[in-house]
């Protein structure tokens, strides 16, 4: 075997998020997220033999093009992230939404020693600096502190009647100003029966935190050690407003060349909304059932794409086709704490990554979305670089205006079949008040007129599109969600087809 370089697990890592997997630390092992059949003998041997590279780039050990967040010099506060920023105005705006609380529960089928979950939760808020870090105004910027020690108490009452799908009184709004950013409560139904409420703000939590947060209270609450932690989110924020450091200049100047011109001028100006309160949303979904999927999922293996890109390239299209746009520029949210070496940390960690096509009539379906494919693996390689920055320095370019950069939003989330790591401490997940339990989605700090969330599971595809301008009727995001679908249909039947052929179908199809 010849010595591995840093370009060849730059460039194995680039592969593999073509392919479209999910790769991540965890306690020492490597482990991937991948669609079916998304991985292949050739490249899991390639994943085995440079899995220590591989681990040394997700841990911030070297290699790869990794980033190591040193520590910030102390001070009294520090820079909110750009994440943090928008949603921390956007909360001053309506401070008595809930909004942006992330609500989790989980049922214990037998007693329980409250004392014992108190002390796990606070052992909790002593590791992850983001539970005892407050928000405030220093002069006319936003600042966190970061507190060496903050009082938790954990709630306790007996609710006979209780369901964990209305929380009552506990859903509430955080003073953002007097840390924990969290709360708890235990709730005994009976004694052999108890529910666990945890409430935590998005400024310093998201989706993805959800898996880290279960594992470390499952580790403390059986009292077993865990690695200290080196940085806490306070060193990334005060990193990533270092717009000028070496990295984030490099991506920088990657993104001045992807939106180097003008030409792109929204047909009509979407509204500016702060977001998510006060808009109805209009909503089409559409369901593929086990044979399209694997159809699908066949076509992707045979073009070298992975379902995300295909989709997200059909929906780029489809947005093409009913905005009348040249260009199409869609958002898709990356989790930027794994190749930073913060697998370990809690926070707001989201970045949306922002893809640009020029959907061309003249062209094959499949040569448009390799086009797509090469965009979003371009933005995977640059997706440290906040989206904020992307649209503040394109807006001096481009007439974006009250305009987003982004015409649309796209997710997609492959259905977890692994076992539950709150299962080793016998606590069962339980789905939650939907009134302060964040969708799927980890970039709520923003939010877009259009979304297409895609879930993924093993035998099925689930597309729904989520409408929140006032410009488009329920019959539009129907039509385009029929659009989509016939496209995606017609392109796996017959691969060679033009855009300009797709387009007419949907056309006499509608």
């Amino acid at each position: 075997m010849g010595v591995t370089t840093n370009a060849d697990v730059a460039g194995l890592m680039s592969r593999l998020r073509t392919a479209g997997v999910q790769v991540r630390a965890d306690e020492g092992r490597l482990v991937l997220d991948a669609p079916r059949g998304a991985v292949d003998h050739g490249l899991l041997a390639l994943v085995r033999e440079h899995k220590q590279d591989l681990l040394r780039l997700l841990t911030g050990g070297g290699g790869g093009g990794a980033t190591r967040i040193p520590p910030a010099r102390p001070a009294l506060s520090y820079p909110l992230s750009h994440a943090q920023q928008r949603l921390y105005f956007t909360q001053l705006l309506y401070p008595d939404s809930v909004t942006y609380q992330i609500l989790d529960v989980v049922r214990v089928d037998r007693p329980v020693d409250g004392d014992r979950i108190e002390e796990t939760l606070r052992s909790l808020i002593r590791r992850h600096e983001g539970f005892r870090t407050s928000f405030d105004l220093v002069g006319e910027e936003p600042a966190l502190t970061v507190h060496d020690d903050v009082e938790f108490h954990l709630e306790r009452s007996r609710e006979p009647d209780f369901s964990p799908d209305r929380t009552g009184d506990f859903v509430r709004p955080f003073d953002l100003t007097a840390p924990p950013l969290l709360r708890a409560r235990l709730v005994e139904v009976r004694p052999d029966l108890h529910y666990l409420l945890m409430d935590k703000h998005h400024l310093v939590f998201d989706a993805a935190s959800r898996g880290t947060f279960a594992r470390d209270f499952v580790r403390a609450h059986l009292g077993e050690p865990a690695e200290p932690l080196t940085v806490g989110y306070k060193d990334f924020a005060v990193w990533q407003n270092d717009l000028e450091g070496t990295e984030l200049r490099r991506a920088g100047e990657h993104w001045d060349t992807v939106f180097a011109d003008d030409a792109l001028v929204a047909a009509a100006p979407a509204e500016a909304h702060p977001e998510l309160f006060g808009t109805e949303s209009r909503r089409a979904h559409a369901e593929f059932g086990p044979e399209r999927t694997e159809a699908l999922r066949e076509h992707c293996r045979s073009q070298g794409l992975s379902p995300a890109m295909f989709l997200q390239a059909a929906y780029h299209l489809a947005l093409h086709r009913f905005s009348g746009q040249d260009e199409v520029v869609v958002g898709f949210p990356v989790d930027v704490r794994a190749d930073a070496g913060l697998h370990d940390q809690l926070g707001l960690y989201v970045n949306t990554v922002p893809v640009r096509s020029f959907p061309d009539a003249r062209l094959p379906f499949h040569t448009y979305a390799a086009t797509v494919r090469d965009g979003i693996v371009a933005g995977l390689d640059h997706s440290r670089f906040p989206y904020d920055a992307i649209v503040e320095r394109a807006s001096a370019r481009r007439n974006v205006s009250e305009a987003p950069l982004v015409d649309g939003f796209f997710n997609i989330a492959v259905a977890d079949t692994s076992p539950s790591p709150w299962a080793r401490a016998g606590l069962t997940e339980v789905a939650a008040d939907p009134r302060a339990a964040l969708p799927e989605l980890p970039c709520l700090s923003c939010r877009f007129d259009l979304t297409l969330s895609v879930l993924e599971e093993p035998g099925s595809l689930r597309l729904e599109l989520d409408c929140t301008t006032k410009l488009l009727d329920q019959d539009v995001v129907e039509r385009i969600v029929h659009d989509l679908v016939h496209v995606i249909d017609r392109v796996v039947a017959e691969p060679g087809l033009l855009i300009g052929s797709l387009a007419g179908a949907a056309e006499a199809a509608r």
